[in-house]
């Protein structure tokens, strides 16, 4: 049983003695809130710069979350997706990422898992179009690249059938957002390997397309705490284990709140308190 509510049960089973029970229950209600993580604790996950490469704000997304309606999720990729590497499905990337906004905008969130292990860009668009045509979703993730730059894919054709896919899923009035390659330590040609990441970010300037860069995320902790990248990674030392999922669905969530939060106000004017915006993700 947590710590304040057995405490607090214990307070109301016994006769309330003016001020002090008062007072003690009120410190149970504070401590209770305050010990509720809307997201992954900081602590758990090595620091790094956001993984947001381009910012373009999700106007329908944010409409959803102030309404309380609750949004519904595609989360489309390779095995990363899937989530190779984790211990279970509920260590996916996209299970946890449900878990931190199901907590961080009070709402019903379901993110879909529709990964497939090895995909490629050219194959994921027949999936994507049949998907996005059958069902009504209120934002697509679509993780891509990985395989395309370990297999040698054209350069030009993977760009190609990136900007398809995004312009698709827009077609259908829904937001999307790209999940760009992980980094690994044993990248074969990483020049190579970056040129596939940049394509991604370029093609999200171009199309005002949010860019998620989990290459940039992951760079980051290997160069400022190499020795938790390994704790990050599964066996393999490619796919990620059930922390590195867990703490890209952290970064990913910090992300999207970040997309939803209203524009800054022009100076000298106040900014409009906004109450679905969770305080504790919004930084200093």
């Amino acid at each position: 049983m947590h710590a304040a509510s057995g405490l607090k049960g214990y307070i109301e089973g016994k006769p309330r003695h003016g001020l002090l029970c008062a007072a003690i229950l009120a410190i149970c209600a504070a401590f209770s809130l305050s010990t509720v993580a809307p997201v992954l604790a900081d602590e758990t996950c090595p620091r790094a710069q956001s993984m947001l490469m381009q910012k373009a704000r999700l106007k329908d997304l944010a409409q959803r979350v102030s309404d309380r309606t609750g949004f519904k999720v595609l989360a489309i990729g390779s095995s990363s997706t899937r989530g190779v590497g984790a211990t279970t499905p509920q260590h996916t990337y996209p299970a946890k990422f449900e878990t931190n906004l199901e907590r961080q905008f009070g709402a019903d969130v379901d993110v879909v898992n529709a990964g497939v292990n090895g995909e490629t860009a050219d194959a994921a668009m027949a999936r994507l179009e049949e998907r996005v045509t059958a069902e009504k979703f209120d934002l697509v993730i679509w993780q891509v690249g990985t395989n395309d730059a370990v297999k040698g894919a054209d350069e030009q054709a993977f760009r190609a059938f990136v900007e398809l896919g995004v312009k698709l899923v827009k077609s259908k009035q829904t937001d999307i957002m790209l999940l760009d390659p992980q980094f690994y330590p044993s990248i074969k040609d990483p020049v190579r390997y970056e040129r596939f990441v940049k394509i991604i970010e370029t093609v999200g300037t171009e199309t005002g397309t949010p860019v998620l860069s989990r290459y940039k995320l992951m760079k980051d902790w290997a160069e400022k705490a190499p020795n938790d990248l390994r704790t990050m990674l599964s066996s393999d030392g490619f796919h990620m284990s059930d922390r590195g999922y867990a703490c890209l669905a952290t970064a990913m969530a910090r992300a999207v709140t970040d997309l939803i939060a209203p524009p800054a106000p022009p100076r000298n004017q106040t900014q409009p308190a906004v109450a679905s915006v969770p305080r504790s993700l919004v930084r200093p």
